[in-house]
């Protein structure tokens, strides 16, 4: 027991000097992320960069959470620390994932998953039933379930993915773009993992080999993961779409050798912006090989690439089609090989839009 509460602790120093070695430049994520708007605050109505100097960095953190979480969501933990540093010239305090405390003193094997109840991921089988056969609970249940333990995501208000059980362990993603592996029991930290983005989807476990399992997940600027669901080791990643503003929130699946990413965005959101030309992203659906993260194949669910359309109200280019994100799980059909996905509106409106003032 010692032994692993000094690896733990050992750990945790190599974690804090690894982020003060790559702590990312606040001032160039201002220029890259938020200067067009708070550097033109009379334009766009946003604060200023004087008036963000009179904040805390909390609250700066906070706004990247919430009004501000678009832009927000494309940070990680560690740079939207930076960036809310940088602009109050204040420090936070605490650790930017928490695991400085909580941490378990021990971990268990990891047991094969077949072997426990499981939940893996949004729905426990391909189809997306959402049913569990053998939970065990029973209604009568349900007035005698008791709180046995809380946990807190620290610089986050939003914690979207759910909850995916396997092994006697508990994987989640929260807003600032941390993973966690927790005990089911206690709700102590095996491991954290940090994303370029927030981590909106459900978690996938999977034997890649003989007694290692990965854990698949996808983040809020388009990377696909694969971590060891042992150590929290990052296997491989890959950035799937480079689209701008796309994003991963739909659990990704795997059958078949094969990993497959439903792709969503946030440009119906941005297109508000009359400083946006909207909307060229189209929802996709890929083929990923778990193993190496390599594109296998892609299809789209808009068929042709957006064009120039009109002109918007300021000038701005108008484009389409656009649209038709994938924001949920895809579906297996194993028996007739066939993957079934759903996409949300289309961005662009009409075909032939009539042109604006």
């Amino acid at each position: 027991m010692r032994s692993s509460r000094w690896l733990s602790v050992a750990a945790l120093i190599w974690a804090s000097a690894a982020f003060a070695a790559d702590a990312p430049d606040g001032s160039a994520l201002y220029k890259r992320d938020c200067a067009v708007c708070h550097d033109n605050s009379a334009s766009s109505r946003a604060p200023n960069r004087e008036a963000l100097t009179e904040r805390s960095p909390e609250a700066v953190v906070e706004a990247l959470n919430g009004i501000m979480r678009i832009p927000g969501s494309r940070l990680n933990a560690v740079e939207r620390r930076a960036l809310a540093e940088y602009l109050t010239g204040k420090k936070l305090g605490g650790d930017v994932t928490g695991s400085t405390t909580g941490r378990c003193p021990a971990q268990p094997p990891f047991r094969d998953p077949a072997s426990d109840p499981q939940w893996n991921g949004w729905s426990p089988d391909l189809t997306n039933t959402v049913f569990q056969p053998a939970s065990g609970l029973t209604a009568a249940d349900v007035p005698r379930l008791k709180l046995k333990w809380a946990f807190g995501f620290p610089d986050s208000n939003s914690a979207w993915g759910g909850i995916t059980v396997v092994s006697g362990r508990l994987f989640t993603g929260s807003q600032n773009g941390t993973v966690y592996s927790l005990d089911a029991k206690t709700g102590c930290i095996y491991w954290t993992f940090s994303a370029v983005g927030g981590v909106r989807t459900p978690i996938t476990i999977a034997q890649r080999e003989p007694g290692k399992y990965s854990a698949y997940f996808g983040d809020n600027s388009a990377f696909a993961y694969a971590v060891d669901a042992f150590t929290g080791e990052k296997l491989w990643s890959r950035k799937v779409e480079e689209h701008q503003v796309a994003r991963i929130t739909g659990q990704m699946r795997l059958y078949d050798g094969k990993l497959y990413v439903p792709m969503a965005s946030y440009e119906e959101t941005m297109g508000t912006s009359t400083n946006y030309e909207c909307c060229t992203f189209r929802g996709s659906l890929t083929a990923l090989d778990p193993k190496t993260g390599n594109i296998v194949w892609r299809t789209y669910t808009i068929p042709e690439p957006a064009k120039p359309r009109v002109k918007n109200k300021v000038g701005g280019q108008f484009w389409g089609p656009g649209g038709a994100a994938i924001w949920s799980s895809p579906t297996i059909d194993a028996k007739r090989g066939a993957i079934y996905v759903s996409t949300g509106n289309c961005y662009s409106g009409l075909s032939s839009p009539p042109a604006m003032p």
